[in-house]
């Protein structure tokens, strides 16, 4: 069920680069600080804080993995201002230094290729809107994945609004799972899903109102790479797939370990993998 709690989850997802406190998380809520600790640890297990480090160093044990960013770069974009306080957070977590971290998963960017073959592509796509729901399961936890009629639950308006749109997935946790990164944690509603809808035209959903547990996610003009494959469960292939070919061409464009997106096509499916210059 959507609560603030999700959106509050969901508002530390986004700004793992900013600096913002639990004060601009509480503006952001309406609440005050002390029912957001409150209230995010019930519901998390963890503080606010330590929730936004632990996502934070996530990415960076991707990016560590899978690009050649230098460590400075990786720690900026992690929300670090300098890179010992990002080292001591590291070592913290992983038991290793971020160099040594990057040098024991170098095997990341050798991986050995899938079975089946995969076409990847690059391509750059102008500005795009999702209109996404939460879920904190698996996606082979969730009923009715890919139909339209489910991942447009309440969206009928939006639908005749803006036209075809195609149903379409983002996974958050793909490329930390990928990469081992999310360590052993037990803590509850840890698996994040977003489903929902992949709006085909330009048309602005901004002004229509949405039911409280979507939001509308705005995708600026960005480059990403397009691997198409067949079923659902070819999915961890299919981004094995992909991995190899971006490791082995990272001349200009990285992963930037946002999260990865699934999109339904009527024939086929399509894994999206963001990048950056």
């Amino acid at each position: 069920m959507f609560t603030a709690m999700t959106r509050a989850e969901i508002w530390l997802q986004d700004t793992l680069d900013q600096s913002y406190g639990i004060e601009g998380l509480a503006n952001h809520l309406g609440y005050s600080s002390s029912q957001i600790r409150r209230q995010f640890r019930h519901c998390f297990g963890v503080s606010p804080s330590a929730y936004r480090e632990r996502r934070r160093l996530e990415r960076a044990a991707v990016l560590l993995s899978l690009t050649e960013q230098n460590i400075a770069q990786i720690a900026l974009r992690c929300g670090y201002l300098n890179h010992s306080s990002f080292s001591r957070a590291f070592h913290r977590r992983y038991q290793l230094s971020p160099r040594c971290y990057r040098h024991a998963l170098k095997h990341m960017r050798h991986l050995p290729p899938p079975k089946r073959h995969f076409k990847t592509s690059i391509e750059r796509s102008p500005l795009q809107q999702t209109v996404l729901m939460r879920l904190y399961k698996a996606p082979e936890q969730i009923h009715g994945l890919g139909l339209i009629k489910h991942h447009a639950n309440h969206l009928e308006c939006l639908q005749a609004t803006t036209g075809p749109s195609i149903p379409a997935i983002a996974l958050p946790d793909l490329l930390p799972e990928k990469v081992k990164a999310l360590g052993n944690e037990t803590t509850p509603n840890q698996t994040r899903t977003d489903i929902g809808l992949y709006l085909k035209s330009n048309t602005s959903a901004d002004y229509l109102a949405l039911p409280v547990a979507y939001r509308r996610v705005a995708m600026p003009p960005h480059h990403y790479s397009k691997t198409y494959f067949d079923d659902f469960s070819e999915l961890s292939q299919a981004m094995t797939a992909t991995l190899i070919q971006l490791t082995k061409h990272q001349c200009q464009l990285h992963i930037s370990g946002e999260a990865p997106r699934v999109l339904w096509h009527s024939d086929r499916l399509e894994l999206q993998m963001p990048l950056l210059a």
